[in-house]
């Protein structure tokens, strides 16, 4: 029950935030693809046939952004700069995210072709969480063990699996506008990447 606890505590996510959400979750968990030590070590991407399993650091870390205060400019210039993707990459539009069921996210549009190895992402490029302002963002193998690498972000415990790509990477709350603009920099690198074809 205390892990059922945890779970709720982190507020909405992709599935529904009752048992029925939580079992969803538990079960999704003997079909991920790496453990949650695996998560912040950027070699993975040198060996994408390692596999593991288990989970937590996610959320825990998750746990930790969400008590972390903007300064007052930084969520303004965050949420600012994210939304401006959609105006400067012409070819992209929002739409409410597919994998996290709610909220806005950043999509390819229907008329750009797309390369088979993001076919998992349903052509959703990114999105910030309402919960605690993580992120997700599809990425290209170098670019997620740059960001993981560098301590921006770690990679998704679900990634590599049939639902999200295997550069799927979740990006951190940034702490100044120094590092929104960073975090700004990384979301156009996952643009460029999923309109590459």
């Amino acid at each position: 029950m205390e892990d059922y606890r945890q779970w709720k505590a982190m507020g909405q996510g992709g599935t529904s935030l009752d048992w029925t959400g939580y079992m969803s979750q538990v079960s999704a968990a003997e079909t991920q693809a790496f453990g949650a030590d695996e998560t912040i070590e950027p070699g993975f991407y040198d060996d994408p046939e390692k596999r593991a399993t288990g989970w937590k650091k996610a959320t825990e870390q998750q746990k930790a952004n969400s008590l972390k205060s903007f300064l007052k400019e930084t969520l303004p210039a965050y949420l600012e700069s994210f939304n401006r993707l959609g105006e400067i990459n012409t070819d992209t539009e929002w739409k409410t995210s597919i994998l996290e069921k709610h909220g806005q996210a950043l999509f390819v549009k229907d008329s750009v072709p797309l390369s088979p190895l993001v076919a998992p992402a349903s052509r959703e490029i990114c999105h910030i969480h309402g919960t605690d302002l993580s992120g997700h963002v599809t990425l290209s193998f170098v670019d997620a063990a740059e960001v993981i690498s560098k301590g921006w972000g770690e990679r998704h415990r679900l990634s590599g699996t049939d639902w999200v790509h295997l550069g799927f990477t979740m990006l951190y709350v940034p702490n100044t506008v120094e590092e929104t603009e960073i975090l700004i920099n990384i979301f156009q690198a996952g643009i460029d990447y999923m309109k590459s074809g």
